[in-house]
């Protein structure tokens, strides 16, 4: 009479590490859809932010006349490149938006503002510029760029924009006074780039 096995209770041990390789594997191929995926949200959600905060300043141009003024830092005075060019406060206190939206990128920080004309260097009133390139949108480098003075003669009035999946600290570093507006610093073709939403002679224009 043959002996009948005893039935098993579990898994093998060379069972039990052909799984967790396969479990593995299958999570390799998860995880950059999943985080692509996340990535693809925060860019949609801040071309979102953008719309509706060019909408605010569309606003605020129509009741004063002008877009509001812009702030920014010497970069060896501000802690880092999160004080750079916040938005207005005169978009909140005048009710043009309800809160100040903080980028997805940069969470605690608000999305960048950038206008040419009347504003605020390092807490002190003078006239900021805003880099174009001569032929935008197309862009030949920054010995391509202008400055403008004035958002009356300026081809782009105004620029906000979204640090980016990466931050885009290269970008700060590599070439601070011409960004955002020349193409070469937007995402996504430049992987470490901004997201873009400005105002153009022929009305608003976001990055790709």
């Amino acid at each position: 009479m043959t002996q009948a096995r005893p039935a098993r209770n579990g898994f093998t041990l060379v069972e039990l590490l052909a799984l967790v390789a396969a479990i593995s594997v299958l999570m390799g191929f998860l995880l950059p859809a999943v985080s692509g995926a996340r990535r693809r949200g925060w860019v949609t959600r801040a071309r979102h932010d953008l719309r509706q905060i060019g909408f605010a300043l569309e606003l605020y141009s129509d009741t004063y006349g002008l877009y509001p003024p812009a702030r920014t830092f010497c970069a060896t005075m501000m802690a880092s490149i999160d004080d750079y060019n916040h938005l207005p406060t005169e978009l909140i206190a005048d009710g043009f938006l309800s809160v100040a939206l903080e980028d997805v990128f940069n969470p605690g920080h608000t999305y960048k503002y950038i206008a040419p004309g009347y504003g605020w260097a390092n807490g002190m009133a003078t006239c900021l510029a805003i880099w174009v390139p001569r032929a935008f949108p197309r862009d030949n480098g920054p010995a391509d760029d202008k400055a403008y003075f004035s958002q009356r003669t300026s081809p782009v009035p105004f620029a906000t924009w979204s640090v980016g999946p990466a931050g885009a600290k290269s970008v700060f570093e590599s070439d601070m006074l011409h960004y955002p507006v020349p193409p070469r610093h937007w995402y996504p073709d430049k992987r470490d780039g901004l997201i873009v939403h400005l105002m153009t002679e022929g009305g608003p224009r976001m990055s790709p």
